[in-house]
């Protein structure tokens, strides 16, 4: 029996994370070194803690991931005080150019429209799903996403089987159906493997015999994207 629906995490899967998120701390410089007088290694420094914080007292939830609690924090530290104007300028600058800054990963878009002929297409992610639109719509995903699953939809964050639940219960489909492609082998390959989805690891860096747990282990690990298609051949042809 061949795939009938295939789930994608978004952040560092179908883009990289990384290079958009410093365009965006860089673009909210200006504005933290004019209200609070501080060089730009010490807010690096501060971002970072603020969110290491956040991250501890809500773990396992949506909320740790939103930049508006981290600028909020990072205020507090600074100027202590509640300066609800900056945090707010603070957070749209950063995302707006994070947004601006992304860049899809080699191969997304044309895999992308070639899976959309066979297959339903999931997005299952951690963080807000306000945020996680915005994304999906400024990549140009949005003609071939059937559906979005978040961690704050769900109330819990990946590897617990509840968010790749919900992602079978939208298409009405079972694990064995579903095949989750993903760059975190502690959430996406954890969690898929938990509810007996195939996993399927992105990542140039590590090898399948390097995972001592067989429950972090994926079924498969491709180096890019259109690795995909030939992955769904060989288990079309396994099946038939």
């Amino acid at each position: 029996m061949m795939k009938k629906a295939i789930l994608f995490d978004l952040d560092d899967t179908l883009y990289d994370y990384e290079p958009a998120h410093q365009k965006a701390l860089k673009a909210v410089y200006p504005i933290v070194e004019k209200e609070m007088g501080i060089p730009f290694k010490k807010f690096e420094r501060l971002f970072d803690l603020s969110k290491s914080e956040i991250h501890r007292e809500l773990a396992g939830t949506a909320s740790s991931h939103n930049r508006v609690l981290y600028f909020q924090r990072l205020i507090e530290k600074t100027l202590k005080t509640l300066e609800p104007k900056i945090t707010l300028k603070l957070y749209n600058t950063y995302w707006d150019t994070f947004l601006k800054s992304m860049k899809l990963k080699k191969g997304v878009l044309q895999t992308l429209k070639k899976l959309k002929k066979e297959f339903k297409i999931i997005i299952l992610s951690d963080l807000t799903a306000h945020i996680q639109l915005k994304k999906i719509n400024k990549l140009g995903l949005t003609p071939y996403i059937d559906f979005l699953v978040t961690s704050e939809e769900a109330g819990i964050e990946k590897p617990h089987p509840s968010m790749f639940l919900l992602a079978l219960n939208k298409v009405g489909i079972l694990p064995f159906d579903a095949i989750m492609i993903g760059d975190n082998p502690n959430k996406d390959v954890e969690g898929a493997n938990s509810v007996g989805i195939d996993s399927v690891l992105i990542s140039n860096k590590v090898k399948r015999n390097q995972f001592s747990e067989d429950y972090k282990k994926p079924d498969y690990i491709i180096k890019e994207i259109p690795e995909i298609l030939r992955i769904l051949e060989d288990i079309k042809k396994v099946k038939k």
